[in-house]
């Protein structure tokens, strides 16, 4: 029987690393999954030792002020890998901390297996040299990824991405007479979606602006409503105060295909919302030392991952100073309007869509693990 501990520390990566570890169960029933996460993995089998996703923060400056906290749970993690001695880590995206753990499990004879790839391509490739000493597989979600990975001499697989099977389920799961019901929503209203993101910090500052921005949308848009996706795990208060036609609920994807925009904060969302075929506008907005320091250090000229994995901008981006209420109306306002417009964009999301690989991600993700392991 194998021993496998899993490392996820975000609600994204707590996501992935729950179906990943449902596929392992089916494929190795006999093994043993311990994990540093989030209820998600805990759910799909996973015995849980701490709730990692609690300490998820984003940006440099962030990280600083966190530092301590994270520094706390690495050593309790090595603490588990001297005790329990499993027979493999896979880490699961979470790059600042992981990259970390990666060396220590190294260190310790430890094999490590990342999922979701840290985004060399985007910070350059200064942690490179890291993953090609300490990481014996790296399963990624793009072929971009593959090709730079096996070009710098690192054991590579790609598997394409697990938010295809998401988006086959949901379009077959629940129908619109359903879903409006159980969320008492209108058929003579338009939705808009609020997605401020899944971290508490990013959703006390993104939620006021993207609310605001609706504000100005309802004033030019007979009917018009918003619902606001609530993250897994993060308390309803941390949102604030809502105007009535702001109707907040827990997340739900099968929701998404029913709204007639998005306003996303940068991240996997940007993808969810390509496959559902939603126009868009990406805001992204960090502490002034994190964006100065990001400028200078991030090569890509997009920050929205659906803008990336498309190679050129297929949505606007609101970023920093230019998130605000009025800019942000303003991007979205044309898909919400002009019929041609939506079209237009619809079809370039197919481009994205291929991009990404076919249905099955997680399953030849732990088919990998299982041929290394074995």
């Amino acid at each position: 029987m194998k021993h496998v501990l899993m490392i996820a520390g975000e609600t994204s990566g707590d996501r992935h690393a729950a179906a990943l570890a449902r596929e392992l169960l089916k494929l190795a029933p006999g093994w043993k999954l311990s994990g540093f996460g989030g209820p998600q993995m805990q759910a799909a089998g996973v015995e849980l030792k701490a709730d990692l996703t609690q300490h998820a923060v984003v940006g440099i400056w962030e990280v600083l002020r966190h530092l301590g906290g994270l520094q706390r749970l690495l050593r309790k993690i090595c603490d588990f890998l001297d005790r329990e001695k499993p027979d493999a880590v896979v880490l699961v995206d979470y790059p600042g901390f992981n990259l970390k753990l990666a060396q220590e499990a190294k260190r310790r004879g430890v094999p490590v297996i990342y999922y979701v790839s840290p985004q060399i391509w985007a910070w350059g490739e200064n942690r490179i040299e890291v993953i090609r000493r300490c990481v014996d597989l790296m399963i990624v979600f793009f072929p971009f990824e593959e090709e730079l990975y096996r070009k710098a001499g690192v054991p590579v697989r790609w598997v394409g991405h697990p938010l295809l099977d998401q988006h086959e389920h949901v379009k077959s799961e629940v129908s619109k007479i359903e879903l409006f019901g159980e969320y008492e929503l209108s058929f003579e209203s338009q939705y808009i979606a609020l997605l401020p993101g899944s971290r508490e910090n990013e959703i006390k500052k993104l939620t006021p602006i993207l609310v605001g921005a609706f504000k100005i949308l309802a004033g030019r848009i007979p009917n018009l409503k918003a619902i606001l996706f609530q993250a897994p795990g993060i308390p309803q208060e941390s949102y604030g105060r809502l105007p009535s036609d702001v109707r907040i609920t827990p997340w739900n994807m099968g929701l998404i295909p029913y709204c007639q925009a998005a306003l996303v904060a940068s991240g996997t969302a940007t993808l969810e919302c390509a496959l559902a075929d939603l126009p868009m506008v990406i805001i992204y907005q960090a502490h002034p030392v994190t964006w100065w320091l990001g400028k200078r250090l991030v090569r890509l000229p997009y920050v929205g991952l659906v803008n990336v994995v498309a190679g050129r901008k297929l949505v606007p981006e609101c970023l920093q100073g230019n998130a605000r209420p009025e800019t942000i109306a303003e991007a979205i306002y044309p898909y919400l309007t002009s019929e041609e417009k939506r079209s237009s964009l619809q079809e370039r999301f197919r481009e994205v869509r291929k991009k990404l690989g076919s249905p099955g991600a997680s399953q030849r993700a732990a088919e990998a693990i299982v041929s290394l392991l074995r």
